[in-house]
């Protein structure tokens, strides 16, 4: 057997093998994974179940304060006695409805809070981020309302509103200067209502503001100290989680919620085994999620200790594996022997049926050899003598000599078919002229031609000399004028017509195209896929014309081989076999 073929069936066994054992390998890896991911999921959704108790707590909180920011005096006096009632808030402060800050008034007396609260949110106003807030808010709730009545806002009247309100309207500058508003600011919706958050001290404050009915926006600062105490109220306790929180309450984790500066707010929970260390600020969670608005910079982080979840799932994983790879080992290897053994007794009777084609083939060419040479020797002497006595004797040897040509075509056609699969042919060219090589191959064929009733026409272009392997030409002529007899005799017509295409003048490259035609039944369309298949033919039946099958897939090899093709081209009669080479000039 060949080396090749060897590696093949090797691979054919060994390629599954491997396949299966990376798969089942994968497997049994992945398998904690997949259940890691899925108690992630579970962990995930005891995260945002905490994230539901710090909507409801802030939808609360909104309630309230929505309560306590509905003002309609706005003098100093009456917003200090309000601010006194509210403890969680840290101040109030309104804008006017053309976008002045109207309380605290820098102009008027201020107490040491409101002086506090204008120092530190001075960038709140002079650079106009709560008034983009609040018209960014407008804006949304315009056009959720546009979309429910169905109404139709075109692109400038949405650019002329949007020019009227996109401005900073209010800048705090000193204390001997005032806030300026620009332009009207009362274009939103009255009722509109938000959250906006500021940092300054320790890290995140939460401001609620609204616009009453007078077009005034009444906001209202949080104590951060007394939002964030009370939010934490809300949360499970530090050591225990109440049984509704606790969606896995077996497993040993840990609960964080998380600021935008990653500080630690509050957590929950233990870590109590003993192969969990404790925890530092660089440890990643096993999952977490961002908090809902307004929080939406900071987290909720969730710990496990160890790999308390997914400890010893593999086990099972990988005895299933070891029991199905060595089934799957020892089918595929008995697949695989029963493979080469089939495999090394075909090419063993192949080599064998080769082996006695080339045997045969030299054992029939010797004595036709001899026939061929001494039957033209008895050629020669009979036409020195008197030809009327001996027509008859010449016209038998003529049978001979045809007989002997047609055994010679069909010997050589077997021996370069078997040439051509152990892939040993080659074209030898050498100089030589086309026109007379295609005259004594015609003549060759003339005498059978004529017997059949074939009228045969050549047609020459007068050409130089061209490299050409004369036994290419003659086996791929041979082989189509000899179908002509067998298959196109009823035509009564043959023709052969060579033409040298060359590209340029100044070119010695070029193509030799050989066609040849006749004008017998022709090949059906549906035959003709399989034209040039090895050992195919139009009929199978016993009585039709005689042959191997192997004549016109050897010449299109050949021509191949010769840099060119053999095709079969559409006609309305007969066929038209179109022969094309490579050549070049001498």
């Amino acid at each position: 057997m060949k080396p090749r073929s060897l590696i093949l069936i090797l691979l054919i066994v060994l390629l599954p093998l491997t396949l299966l054992s990376i798969a089942g390998v994968r497997m049994a890896q992945n398998e904690e994974k997949i259940l890691q991911q899925r108690f992630q999921r579970l962990m995930e959704d005891r995260l945002h179940d905490v994230n539901r108790v710090i909507t409801r707590f802030f939808s609360e909180t909104e309630r309230e304060l929505q309560r306590a920011t509905s003002i309609r005096q706005f003098d100093a006096d009456s917003i200090r006695e309000k601010l006194r009632r509210e403890p969680r808030v840290l101040q109030f402060f309104v804008i006017d409805s053309k976008g002045e800050l109207v309380y605290p008034n820098l102009m008027g007396p201020l107490n040491s809070v409101e002086r506090s609260f204008l120092l530190r949110s001075s960038g709140m106003f002079s650079n106009g981020n709560l008034l983009n807030a609040v018209i960014q808010e407008e804006k949304t709730n315009r056009q959720r309302s546009s979309e429910s009545t169905n109404r139709v806002i075109s692109q400038e009247d949405l650019s002329e509103n949007w020019a009227r309100v996109a401005e900073p309207r209010v800048r705090v500058l000193s204390e001997d200067s005032r806030t300026v508003g620009n332009n009207e600011f009362s274009r939103g919706l009255t009722g509109a209502s938000g959250w906006f958050v500021w940092y300054w001290d320790r890290g995140l404050n939460l401001i609620y503001w609204q616009r009453t009915a007078s077009g005034h926006v009444v906001g209202a600062a949080l104590e951060r100290s007394r939002w964030i105490a009370d939010l934490i109220a809300e949360l499970p306790e530090t050591l225990s989680e109440p049984e509704s929180m606790s969606v896995l309450s077996s497993v040993n984790s840990q609960t964080r919620l998380l600021d935008s500066g990653s500080e630690l707010i509050y957590q929950w929970g233990s870590l109590n085994s003993s192969d969990a260390p404790e925890l530092q600020k660089e440890d990643a969670p096993f999952c977490e999620i961002p908090v809902s608005a307004p929080l939406g910079s900071w987290r909720l982080q969730c710990f496990i200790s160890g790999n308390q979840l997914t400890a010893g799932t593999g086990w099972g994983v990988w005895v299933g594996l070891a029991g199905g790879m060595l089934a799957a080992s020892l089918a595929i290897t008995t697949l695989g022997w029963l493979l080469y053994r089939d495999y090394a007794r075909d090419m063993r009777e192949a080599a064998q049926q080769i082996s006695f084609v080339n045997q045969v083939s030299h054992e029939l060419k010797t004595p036709l050899t001899n026939i061929r040479l001494y039957a033209d020797l008895l050629e020669n002497d009979l036409e020195e003598r008197d030809q009327s006595n001996h027509s008859r004797a010449v016209q038998r040897l003529s049978v001979i000599t045809s007989e002997a040509q047609r055994l010679t075509r069909l010997i050589a056609n077997v021996l370069t078919f078997a040439r051509q699969q152990r892939r040993s042919l080659q074209p030898r060219c050498r100089l030589l002229n086309l026109n007379e090589l295609v005259s004594q191959i015609v003549e060759r064929f003339r005498p059978s031609l004529c017997r059949n009733g074939i009228a045969t026409d050549v047609q020459q272009e007068l050409m130089p000399e061209v490299w050409l392997d004369a036994d290419f030409v003659e086996q791929i002529l041979g082989n189509l004028i000899s179908n002509v007899e067998k298959y196109a005799a009823a035509g009564g017509r043959l023709l052969i017509r060579t033409r040298l295409h060359l590209p340029s003048q100044l070119s010695r490259s070029g193509v030799l195209s050989i066609d040849v035609i006749d004008a017998g039944p022709g090949i059906p369309v549906n035959q003709q896929k399989d034209l040039f298949r090895p050992f195919s033919r139009l009929s199978s039946d016993v009585c039709s014309a005689g042959g191997t099958g192997i004549g016109l897939s050897i010449a299109r090899e050949m021509a191949r081989l010769h840099g060119g093709d053999l095709i079969l081209q559409p006609s309305e009669q007969g066929c038209h076999f179109i022969v094309t080479l490579s050549v070049q000039e001498s």
